[in-house]
């Protein structure tokens, strides 16, 4: 079944959990939020209901209003991309690499003994060795 806005005065609406379809009226909907609802500004064009398996679905045309850049600015700006910052921008700005600090290199430190150590388990297992040193 197919549903279309045909004139000015058939609107389809829809709230939080239920859309209204012109031919069966409100129906309610299994999941909410998914469908955006004329407060937000967004205005439903058409739609069209299956049944598939046994189950109804309705697939729907929605036209979004367009998005208001806040800010338009007419320059650009520009981004260097580095090894000791992650990155400074043309303005001045800089943005500290974290994989650089003390703690995150010691972190990795132990990862590696970890999986130094993991590995030598795994090797003596494989070859059917005991995983414990004999005292």
């Amino acid at each position: 079944m197919y549903f279309v806005k045909t004139d000015a005065k058939t609107v389809i609406r829809c709230e939080r959990h239920r859309i209204k379809i012109p031919t069966l009226g409100w129906v309610r909907l299994k999941e909410k939020g998914y469908l955006p609802t004329t407060k937000q500004g967004y205005g439903i064009r058409s739609g069209t209901v299956s049944k598939k398996a046994g189950r109804y679905y309705v697939s729907v045309l929605v036209e979004v209003p367009d998005a208001k850049i806040a800010n338009p600015n007419k320059e650009g700006l520009g981004i260097d991309l580095g090894i000791k910052d992650l990155a400074v921008l043309s303005n001045g700005k800089t943005y500290k690499n974290i994989n650089k600090s003390k703690r995150i290199k010691k972190i990795e430190k132990q990862l590696r003994r970890e999986q130094r150590c993991l590995s030598r388990k795994y090797e003596n297992l494989k070859k059917g060795e005991s995983t414990q040193k004999n005292i």
